[in-house]
């Protein structure tokens, strides 16, 4: 495991889009107070154990690699955790991780039946505590229902703060969807991302990786974007 999260990673994280997830390309909406306690655990204001929770598609992931970007450009020793890649690795990449200033671990729910992987993230909540060092979790079930078998990891689980992550409303996945195709060099107009909207899977990831497919067929036929040509590609 590789104290830096944003160099030469040692196991094969997502990290295809890591340079740009910070905390200035994630669009708040009711999230401030969430952005502002991020903030001030990756600038070491403060030492905490955060648990977010919330729906896929609510930009934990985002938030986790953004902390994680921001704290390694701030010199601080870092981690980034997919626990959803848990079944590639052997649980003692945890080990001596609690000296590192931020740990974040990613899809929590990705390890509810496997006791090896709980018992050993509950040794590295100890360690985090004992060096006065932060960790970030996340999961899209809160500390109270998730389905963990051992009680002293989800005692630790609410250690610190817990946060529900608020999801957007139609309004603000219409400025992100505007805002992520834009990022892909072309014009989303307001029309286009209400239709999308309305016709398809509401969840947000689903409506951005959508995106990518009017990019690419777009490009390829040589026409705008507009309301007819997406109607075509989705029905």
């Amino acid at each position: 495991m590789n104290p830096n999260c944003t160099s030469s990673p040692q196991i094969p994280f997502e990290f295809s889009n890591f340079q740009k997830l910070d905390f200035t390309s994630f669009i708040q909406g009711e999230n401030k107070y969430l952005l502002q306690l991020l903030n001030a655990l990756t600038r070491k204001e403060r030492n905490d154990c955060l648990y977010i929770w919330g729906p896929e598609g609510t930009g934990k992931t985002h938030l986790l690699q953004a902390a994680c970007k921001q704290a390694d450009e701030m010199n601080s020793q870092v981690t980034y955790i997919p626990l959803k890649q848990h079944g590639e690795f052997d649980s003692e990449i945890l080990n001596g991780l609690g000296k590192l200033n931020l740990i974040c671990v990613d899809d929590l729910e990705s390890i509810s039946n496997n006791l090896e992987w709980q018992q050993r993230l509950t040794l590295l909540y100890n360690e985090i505590r004992d060096n006065n060092n932060s960790i970030i979790i996340s999961s899209t079930v809160s500390p109270k229902n998730i389905k963990i078998e051992l009680d002293d990891l989800k005692s630790r689980l609410v250690w610190g703060q817990v946060h529900k992550i608020k999801p957007p409303d139609d309004e603000l996945k219409i400025e992100i969807l505007k805002r992520k195709a834009s990022e892909r060099s072309f014009e989303l107009t307001k029309s286009v991302a209400e239709f999308l909207i309305r016709r398809t899977d509401r969840d947000l990831n689903s409506l951005i990786k959508i995106l990518d497919v009017i990019d690419h067929s777009s490009l390829a036929a040589k026409r705008k974007v507009t309301v007819p040509f997406v109607k075509e590609l989705i029905d």
